[in-house]
């Protein structure tokens, strides 16, 4: 009897030692009693084999406060439970680090309803950093997702990954050295993006294929280009009503080191931001400084992907309201519609300057070659567009037409000009460059009104 009770008490120390042994050194910031929940657990900073242990058997809601310290692991950290929130003592206290990690995973991989994680730092996952899918209520608060060594191809594709969820929220948080994209929303539907910093990407910030989304207060720097909205071919959800106001990007010059083949290997060194094949997107209010390619780009889906069957999608397995924004029928009339126009989108009140001084000459699309030979010694405009599927003309207004609805004429301190991008290949053309108030693109509102802010439950 004597030998079973030392024997529990033992275990009973040892289980304490591994989640968590309540001293202010090891939860400076939080624990379980400053959580409110049904279930906390608390983890000492270190204990790699408690964390997994724990992650691996949670059934119910949980609170999974992680101490000071680094967490080496081996495997991804797999979350398949609703009402998961995972919080550390802060982004430069609590690291969990998969630099050995034996499986080409993710570092957090999550599956599930009203998840946080907050207060932490992510580091060398062998792919994506924090992916979260198909879930709703998704909150990632004072959180980096890095990779320790910068521009390597090896790199991770996403830092921060919420992908085809809803309800999501990213605030305060940094994203760094992903060799995609270091903060990457995909396929989403009600998206609030505030206040973060990416650094050192190939992409800083992607809102893909996603639908009502704010993004403002951010600051991206230093990537090959800032902060991007687009739609890929073949997602079932079409991209719209995306707010990118208020943000800072500046200094988005850096080498382009995504793999061959994807969407961001073709991204030209020095790209501020580029719409492309989406749809009622507001750029206004944002301070674009020193990209040397150009600040903002509003481009077709043509330029990626020409083949216009494979933008076609059966609208019986579309995700979310498309309805009522006017998009090209596919070739099954009332069947399929094909999202492959960029159209109603405005840009009004940036602030410009510094850029488009030294335009990148071998980007794997041409593009920043073509600009160096329009321009010349002058700076390439702030703003451009492709105008495929446009009438053109290089310098008569009246001649060139605006189909799409692009809206240039809010945005006083900056340049404009477009490119019949569609035809340069055959026949290399001047651009068209519009004083302001850039007719015919001068209009100052979207059809069917401005966008929305978006307001989280």
């Amino acid at each position: 009897m004597q030998v079973a009770r030392f024997t529990t008490l033992v275990l009973a120390a040892g289980l304490a030692a591994g989640c968590g042994d309540g001293t202010p050194a090891s939860f400076p910031t939080t624990d379980c009693a400053a959580v409110t929940g049904a279930r906390c657990v608390e983890i000492r900073g270190g204990d790699s084999a408690a964390l997994q242990t724990q992650v691996n058997s949670i059934d119910a809601p949980t609170t999974i406060v992680l101490g000071a310290g680094k967490f080496k692991l081996t495997n991804q950290l797999t979350i398949r439970t609703n009402g998961v929130h995972l919080i550390g003592q802060g982004i430069d206290t609590t690291t969990l680090d998969f630099g050995g990690a034996t499986a080409q995973g993710n570092g957090v991989d999550v599956v599930g309803n009203d998840f946080l994680i907050q207060d932490l730092t992510v580091l060398d996952a062998p792919k994506d950093g924090i992916r979260v899918e198909a879930s709703t209520g998704v909150t990632y608060r004072r959180i980096r997702a890095t990779w320790s060594k910068p521009s390597a191809t090896t790199n991770g594709a996403y830092g921060i990954y919420p992908v085809k969820s809803q309800n999501v929220l990213v605030e305060n948080s940094r994203a760094e050295n992903a060799s995609d994209a270091g903060l990457y929303v995909g396929q989403c539907q009600h998206v609030i993006v505030r206040n973060n910093v990416v650094t050192g990407n190939v992409a800083g910030l992607e809102i893909e294929n996603t639908q009502y989304a704010d993004v403002y207060g951010n600051t991206a720097e230093d990537n090959t280009g800032g902060i991007v909205v687009f739609d890929l071919p073949g997602n079932p959800i079409v991209g719209r009503d995306v707010r990118l106001h208020d943000n800072m990007i500046r200094n988005n010059n850096h080498v382009n080191f995504g793999t061959p083949g994807t969407t961001v290997a073709g991204i030209p060194v020095g790209t501020g931001t580029f719409a492309m094949a989406s749809r009622r997107v507001e750029i206004t209010g944002n301070t674009y400084q020193n990209n040397n390619t150009t600040d903002i780009s509003l481009i077709s889906g043509l330029v990626v992907e020409m083949d216009m069957s494979k933008w076609t999608l059966p609208t019986a397995g579309l995700t979310g309201k498309f309805n009522d924004l006017g998009l090209m029928p596919g070739d099954a009339q009332g069947l399929t519609i094909m999202n492959f126009r960029g159209e109603n989108i405005l840009v009004s009140g940036n602030h410009h300057s510094g850029s488009g001084t030294s335009p990148d000459l071998h980007d794997p699309m041409h593009l920043g070659l073509l600009l160096g030979f329009g321009f010349g010694t002058s700076p390439v405009a702030n703003v451009l567009y492709d105008a495929i599927m446009e009438d053109f003309d290089s310098t008569d207004p009246a001649l060139n037409t605006n189909k799409n609805h692009m809206c240039i004429g809010g945005n006083t301190g900056g340049t404009f000009a477009t490119l019949d991008l569609g035809n340069q290949a055959t026949a290399m053309k001047p651009f068209f460059r519009p004083a302001a108030p850039f007719t015919p693109y001068e209009c100052l509102i979207l059809n069917g009104g401005a966008v929305a802010p978006v307001v989280l439950p």
